[in-house]
């Protein structure tokens, strides 16, 4: 099995938007609750600024994971140091260690771009992410309280920090 991380172009629209649409369907694991098209990923890709970066775990050519690294706030120069991070793995792949060289990745792309640390925020009942991202480094920093409305009722997310200092 070789596990490939690169960053994505928007040629892997299809990809990335297959496995987030994996996630999505499983309907626990991501505040969002519709599938994304090609276009819509594309046009994402396009989006993203030179502070930003996609990256795409593949194992033997296979997209398998997704990871997203952005500003926290676009609005906000004196938050310009803080970025947000997203992950999506195939259901099948996870465990595997992907999550974490996607992370690898996005660390150093962040360190590298000024960035002093991340914030995240992961759904409260998504007790494998919070384990992964506290293995990682982040911390929690508070619980924001019925936050996100999906199919089935309200969900509180989890707020978590790291330091990349």
């Amino acid at each position: 099995m070789k596990i490939t991380i690169r960053r994505a172009a928007v040629d892997d629209a299809r990809n990335i938007a297959d496995v987030i649409n994996s996630v999505i369907g499983e309907g626990k694991y991501t505040i969002f609750d519709k599938p994304f098209s090609v276009d819509e990923e594309r046009r994402f890709i396009s989006s993203l600024g030179s502070r930003s970066a996609l990256y795409l775990a593949e194992i033997d050519g296979e997209a398998a994971g997704v990871q997203v690294l952005d500003l926290f706030s676009v609005l906000a120069a004196s938050m310009s140091h803080v970025a947000t991070m997203g992950t999506w793995l195939l259901s099948q792949f996870r465990g595997f260690g992907i999550g974490r060289l996607l992370a690898d990745e996005s660390f150093r792309f962040a360190k590298d771009n000024g960035y002093r640390k991340i914030v995240i925020q992961v759904l409260a009942g998504n007790e494998r992410a919070l384990a992964f991202y506290r293995s990682l480094g982040f911390c929690d920093i508070g619980i924001a309280r019925e936050h996100v409305r999906l199919a089935d009722g309200f969900h509180d997310e989890i707020y978590l920090e790291k330091s990349l200092r």
